[in-house]
């Protein structure tokens, strides 16, 4: 479900800090150093938290999802010809919501910006 369309107002400041959070996190994964930092950004992510009628910001990963022209929250560039059956394989900005999670009542704030290619294009490269 998606919030009215209420005019939210997010401090650019807390979009770029979420961004950079997003690549320190994604970094992390990929050198195997996340253990160390987690504790550290989901304090990051808690101090973020705007309590603004009971909403909060957040940011989401879409890495792995499925992808269809239908979705609204992401913008695509389309790796290879193929265009079934289409997957993100690589996030450059995450998807910014605002809301609340545990209701699943949430407004974009942020597209995320990704690639995605067809499922039959990751089997070929396996």
């Amino acid at each position: 479900m998606i919030l009215d369309n209420k005019n939210i107002s997010v401090d650019k400041k807390i979009i770029t800090i979420l961004n950079q959070l997003f690549e320190i996190e994604r970094k992390s994964k990929e050198n195997g150093h996340l253990d160390k930092i987690a504790r550290n950004i989901e304090r990051i992510k808690s101090a973020l938290i705007q309590d603004n009628q009971s909403g909060e910001i957040f940011y989401e990963d879409p890495t792995g999802e499925e992808y269809s022209e239908t979705r609204n929250d992401l913008e695509v560039h389309i790796v290879g010809e193929n265009t079934q059956d289409l997957i993100v394989v690589d996030v450059i900005k995450p998807i910014i919501r605002y809301g609340n999670r545990q209701l699943g009542l949430t407004q974009v704030i942020q597209r995320g910006l990704v690639s995605v290619t067809s499922k039959e294009n990751i089997k070929d490269e396996k």
